[in-house]
């Protein structure tokens, strides 16, 4: 893995996790989410059209919409997950989900024990998680595909307008709106701050695809499992702290080994 890829894509890592730990502390984690995402989408596609023509070949747009498909679920099933759920624990099972995927299909077919990691799974926000690492997985596979055809720089853009226009609905319903407008109100430099961090984030892991192999990516992005289950105890104070950094730790580990077995 390039030494240029390996640095943007920590950079990219630390900045996920704290987009996460403050969209987590927010009042409403789904209004800031949509916040962040739809002002990240403004400024930042304004800056991009100032420079470059934002247009994209049509192959691109057919894997593009499912990517969007995929990023818009794993918003809402993160946001679900933080409503009831600590950062500490919903966090690394949504980023790190596919050491634990082999250890649950291990106990389901090979009549091995259940992990404690595992057993985590049996909590709802634990679920929406891996719901969400699903999503995951599915939107980073196509966005790399889509690396061979446009500029990481210019598909970011098309990534964050997509979400902010999909998930609009979920928060603009009467019963949200309230909330949506309160959120913008109180948080609103929280939430300019995290849509640098989210923009920044993913257009820094985008540059990384395109430099060098996708799992390669996935593996040091993972680090992000570690930070924000360090943001959870230390900065949100959450309980069992110390263990679930251990357990995170242990995440990361599986997932840099499968990633380069």
């Amino acid at each position: 893995m390039p030494l240029l890829a390996l640095v943007l894509v920590l950079i990219a890592a630390f900045l996920h996790a704290f987009w996460n730990l403050l969209a987590k502390d927010a009042h409403d984690s789904s209004a800031f989410m949509w916040w962040g995402v739809a002002l990240g989408a403004t400024w930042y596609g304004v800056w991009v059209l100032a420079q470059t023509w934002i247009g994209m070949p049509i192959q691109v747009w057919l894997v593009f919409i499912p990517s969007i498909i995929a990023e818009v679920a794993y918003v809402r099933l993160i946001t679900r997950g933080y409503a009831t759920g600590d950062l500490s624990q919903v966090y690394p099972i949504a980023r790190g989900a596919p050491p634990l995927l082999i250890a649950l299909w291990s106990a389901i077919f090979l009549n091995e024990r259940l992990p404690l990691l595992v057993r985590a799974l049996l909590h709802r926000p634990a679920q929406f998680a891996l719901l969400a690492a699903i999503c995951v997985s599915i939107y980073s596979t196509l966005d790399k595909l889509n690396m061979q055809f446009v500029s990481p720089i210019v598909y970011n853009v098309w990534v964050y307008a997509g979400i902010a226009i999909g998930y609009a609905p979920v928060v603009w319903v009467r019963s949200q709106r309230a909330a949506t407008v309160r959120e913008i109100k109180t948080s609103w430099r929280k939430i300019l701050i995290g849509s640098v961090a989210t923009i920044s984030s993913y257009a820094l892991a985008l540059t990384g695809m395109a430099m060098t192999a996708a799992s390669y990516v996935g593996a040091v992005r993972a680090t992000s499992v570690v930070i924000g289950a360090l943001f959870g105890w230390l900065w949100l104070k959450e309980s069992f702290g110390p263990l679930r950094v251990f357990a995170s730790c242990v995440m990361l580990a599986g997932l840099i080994l499968i990633a380069l077995a």
